[in-house]
């Protein structure tokens, strides 16, 4: 009787062991989406920049930076983000009377961005108190090598452009958390913004 009875048990699990495998359906396999990581973004948190340069500012606690004196004055600056692979290089010089010059030859560097870009949105900066005035330019476009500039004068005697620039190729979809929160750091560092 053993015998009968596991061969009974044998036969009733195969039976649902069959049914089982009728009446459970599988989805197909579809592939996810290709994803970007996400990228941590720590809050914002400001220091005051404290050198030998005619300007002073405050900047991100997490960047770094370095600058260099050229031969005939200008200065060369680089601030630098380590953990978001990114750098916003700043050109200083004094002016002579050539401010207008300085605009045409921003206005041209930006045409180079017109190929590629999406839109680019200007926006005025005025700060008679502090004789500071420029433009920023927000440059849209998944594949534009440089999302913000921007330039500041005293109409007088000082001229600074800044760009922001990444260290890897551009595809700024991916990019557009960390272009966002830069942004608002290089809207801080305009704001603090000082002639020495």
């Amino acid at each position: 009787m053993n015998k009968y009875l596991l061969i009974k048990i044998s036969f009733i699990t195969l039976i649902l062991f069959f049914l089982n495998s009728c009446i459970k359906k599988e989805e197909a396999y579809t592939p996810k989406p290709k994803g970007y990581f996400r990228i941590e973004l720590p809050p914002h948190a400001y220091q005051t920049l404290d050198t030998t340069l005619p300007f002073t500012f405050q900047y991100s606690q997490y960047a770094t930076y370095h600058f260099s004196q050229k031969e005939n004055g200008d200065y060369w600056l680089y601030l630098n983000y380590p953990k978001l692979n990114a750098e916003i290089n700043f050109t200083y010089s004094k002016l002579s009377g050539d401010l207008r010059q300085r605009i045409i030859e921003e206005d041209k560097i930006l045409s180079f961005h017109y190929q590629v870009a999406d839109n680019i949105e200007y926006s005025i900066i005025s700060d008679p108190t502090y004789q500071i005035y420029g433009q920023l330019y927000d440059i849209e476009g998944i594949s534009v090598a440089t999302p913000l500039s921007f330039w500041l004068s005293d109409s007088v005697s000082h001229f600074l452009r800044g760009t922001l620039y990444f260290n890897n190729p551009p595809n700024n979809d991916s990019l557009q958390p960390v272009i966002q929160y830069i942004r608002e750091d290089m809207l801080k560092l305009i704001s603090s913004f000082k002639w020495e």
